[in-house]
């Protein structure tokens, strides 16, 4: 039943097709009723016994008078269930209502100059052009055979609807099929075509309007890259500038200070450059070992002095941006590394995609905070402060930014007994075996 529903109330082709067949079959039924009620005899072929009562009367009266009897002697031979006889007088008529529609049937083939009386539902006195009377027994009455116009009205209704059906689907279902790919799958790239402007003109009209709110959004986050990119470059050189001036404080405590203000002053600009290059890098993909790269990076952390390790194939190639996953996965292992004392790079590709699963044993994050850590600025607790040992909240938020644009998602998850587990899922259709 829900699929019923699904197809013919929850589509517009459905909903289209269904409204024209209970159109059909109400149009279909009126114009049936309609003819069985006042033009009943339409709706099948001419009634045999009728039509052969009628030509036997016929004959009768086309016969001599003095060769009359003799003449209705062999039309009761040839038809003996109308018992054909010669009344002597006008017999008394009665109207029978029940066969009321066959009197009126053997009247319109007999013609004007025939009368005729009904002297019950079973039988009937004609009056021949002369004046003799014939009395005859009715045949027997068949229901009307209305299964040839219902047959072709079904046929009908199936043809139509099919049609209409298709052009349904084919005018209103496929572009607007498109129109909601194309919003599943909104994209800034240049490379991405316009939705194709086709079908009725609501259609093109919605088509078009896409387009140009496509083309508003990318100019409105053109600007806004290119204005955050301009001030995080510019601060570059004042920031440098302080630096330098910054060297010739007396007090070396204060020194201190503006140095370690300046050096966050850097690194939060050269975070926000990160952060706002990617999903727009012009890096190509290539086949590279991502096994092998996710152990040079748990080498180089190790090295540091941070107990990170790596935990997977020795080796497993997949076609990627390699610089930018690279950073995506920096970022979490040095997220990992502030707030937990062990970290782990754990590679692993159930099925059809490839799992990159960066550990820890710290704190973890509450449930109902992990989607708004994965927007930009977002921070801890523990990062309010600003000191040196935090974070900007933007490694996360570049870290999704750079899975999404290699078509895979950024998850944030616990970990048992304690800590979390930010893990990199891409697929893996695109890795050569």
């Amino acid at each position: 039943m829900s699929g019923i529903r699904t197809l013919f109330v929850n589509r517009i082709g459905g909903q289209i097709a269904l409204l024209i067949l209970v159109s059909l079959i109400a149009i279909h039924a009126v114009i049936g009723v309609s003819l069985y009620v006042i033009q009943p005899e339409r709706f099948g072929p001419p009634d045999e016994g009728l039509a052969q009562l009628s030509a036997a009367v016929k004959l009768v009266a086309a016969t001599p008078k003095a060769e009359r009897t003799a003449a209705l002697a062999r039309a009761s031979s040839v038809f003996p269930r109308f018992q054909l006889t010669l009344a002597s007088a006008a017999p008394v008529a009665v109207m029978a209502d029940a066969s009321e529609r066959r009197f009126r049937a053997l009247a319109s083939a007999l013609g004007a100059a025939f009368k005729f009386a009904p002297l019950s539902a079973a039988s009937v006195a004609i009056t021949l052009p002369d004046g003799d009377i014939v009395t005859a027994a009715m045949p027997p009455e068949h229901p009307p055979r209305i299964g040839g116009p219902l047959i072709l009205s079904a046929m009908f209704i199936l043809v139509s609807v099919t049609l209409l059906g298709l052009w349904a689907a084919l005018a209103l279902r496929n572009p607007l099929s498109a129109f909601a790919q194309a919003a599943e799958n909104f994209s800034l790239d240049d490379q991405v075509a316009a939705l194709p402007e086709r079908g009725p003109e609501e259609i093109r009209a919605v088509a078009r309007a896409f387009n140009r709110m496509r083309g508003r959004i990318k100019t409105l986050v053109d600007d806004r890259t290119r204005l955050f990119t301009a001030m995080s470059h510019d601060l570059r050189t004042p920031i440098t500038r302080l630096r330098l001036r910054s060297e010739f404080i007396g007090d070396a405590e204060l020194r201190g200070q503006m140095l370690r203000d300046l050096d966050q002053m850097k690194t939060m600009t050269e975070s926000v450059l990160s952060f706002l290059r990617d999903g727009q890098s012009r890096e190509a993909e290539s086949s590279v070992d991502i096994a092998s790269g996710l152990q040079t990076i748990a080498d180089d952390f190790a090295d540091l002095g941070h107990a990170v390790t790596y935990e997977g194939p020795d080796h497993l190639t997949l076609v990627i941006r390699p610089n930018e996953m690279h950073r995506a996965v920096v970022n979490l292992v040095d997220n990992a590394a502030r707030y937990g004392s062990v970290v782990s790079i754990r590679l692993s590709a159930p099925g059809s995609v490839v799992h990159i699963d960066v550990e820890d044993n710290g704190p973890g994050i509450p449930d109902p905070d992990k989607t708004a850590m994965l927007e930009p600025f977002a921070r801890g607790d523990a990062a309010r402060a600003m000191d040196e040992g935090a974070g900007f909240g933007l490694g996360l938020a570049i870290a999704r930014a750079i899975a999404e644009a290699h078509g895979g998602t950024l998850t944030l998850n616990d970990r048992v007994p304690q800590g979390l587990i930010a893990r990199i899922a891409l697929p893996a259709s695109a890795a050569p075996h």
